[in-house]
């Protein structure tokens, strides 16, 4: 890599990483007329990208949220718009349906506190003249019959639907291969230091997509092997946390709705319903557990108790890679030829279409979108304010 020949209009650029987030910014630098190579030892997409529900939930997941970056609802509300063309055009060159519905879904609560956080993203929705529509447990249920009557609110939120998170990343594997100007190599992106800065032979720029394990990425530096974290620190704020799902035959009384309660949701695909997800901070390894499962299972079966004797089809876990204000780190390092587009913690199928576009025009050297500045590495985090 050289700082010259990263100022081409058609850099030839690495990405160390191949989950959805690798595979879409590699799609839109490619169609932008770049030369890509995807690195990745594992087999594309079978990481976090895999292991979600793909939700698209702007409201639910960053309209009232504790802790979050105060624009992230803004980047999702935007990513949640793009979604429709991303989806298309993706079912339109890969040939594959990628399951795409716009919402809505109802958020419900069963005890006061989620009860108030659904109040506050009613709040939040009005400020902004956006749509969402508080219901009582009676209009909830003509909506989705399979809801517990014991429940004690719910929001109808227009904004929020999900996709077939497995779909997609089938039909963004088959677009890029078959895009001359993408390679996909099953190998660790080969890193190494030429004096104070990286380099991959035949490459001009770096972008790190590898979740979690982006500070683990490691660069040969006179025979030795260090940790890319090394080049830049921000990468070690990125955190892990675990979950685990579980999906369960579907019945005829099992939803149709997309539903959220507090940390559960259950998401409709096809003949299963998907149900997730545990929260386990800095947890990457053990799972799933039979216990956590069935007691995953139980919380679901409050909300709908057709799901006490429901029959489990599969089990599985993931890893999210989150940031200290669970929003990612988009941008350009301080390394001048390395970018970094991960640590998207919950929000990263919702948040693909936006994040290959940042990515795009600030490799490119196009116009930014407004948003990206706030998203850079070298912003100001929570523990450092």
């Amino acid at each position: 890599m050289t700082c010259a020949a990263a100022n081409s209009s058609h850099p030839r650029i690495a990405i160390a990483g191949a989950g959805i987030i690798g595979l879409s910014c590699a799609l839109e630098l490619a169609r932008r007329g770049a030369s890509v190579t995807l690195f990745d030892p594992n087999p594309p997409g079978r990481g976090a990208s895999w292991a979600a529900a793909g939700m698209i939930a702007p409201a639910f997941e960053a309209a009232s949220e504790e802790g979050v970056h105060p624009r992230l609802f803004d980047l999702c509300l935007e990513s949640a718009g793009l979604w429709p063309d991303f989806a298309e055009q993706l079912e339109r060159e890969s040939g594959q349906s990628v399951g795409y519905a716009p919402g809505p879904s109802l958020a419900v609560a069963a005890d006061e506190a989620t009860a108030k956080h659904l109040d506050g993203i009613l709040e939040t929705l009005q400020a902004r003249a956006l749509p969402g529509d508080r219901l009582d447990i009676a209009a909830a249920r003509a909506i989705e019959p399979a809801l517990s009557p014991d429940l004690c609110g719910a929001l109808r939120l227009q904004t929020d639907g999900h996709v077939n998170n497995r779909a997609v990343v089938s039909a963004l594997i088959c677009v890029c291969e078959r895009h001359p100007a993408i390679t996909l190599e099953n190998a660790a992106a080969p890193l190494h230091s030429t004096g104070s800065t990286l380099a991959i032979d035949g490459h001009d720029l770096l972008l790190v997509t590898a979740g979690w394990q982006s500070a683990a990425l490691k660069v040969s530096e006179h025979g030795k092997q260090f940790s890319l974290v090394n080049w830049e620190t921000a990468l070690d704020e990125i955190d892990t946390f675990g979950g685990q799902m579980l999906s369960v035959e579907r019945r005829a009384d099992h939803p149709d709705t997309t539903l959220r309660a507090g940390p559960i949701y259950m998401v409709p695909r096809g003949r299963e319903l998907v149900i997730g997800a545990t929260m386990e901070p800095g947890r990457t390894t053990g799972m799933p557990n039979t216990d956590d499962i069935a007691a995953l299972l139980s919380r679901a079966a409050t909300i709908v108790p057709s799901l006490a004797d429901a029959r489990i089809a599969s089990t599985w876990s993931g890893v999210r890679p989150g940031t200290p204000d669970l929003a990612p780190f988009l941008g350009r390092t301080r390394q001048p030829n390395m970018f970094v587009a991960a640590g998207h913690y919950r929000n990263g199928i919702l948040l693909t279409p936006i994040t290959a576009r940042i990515i795009a025009d600030l490799m490119l050297g196009e116009t930014a979108n407004p948003l990206a500045d706030a998203f850079a590495p070298n912003r100001k985090l929570p523990a450092q304010a």
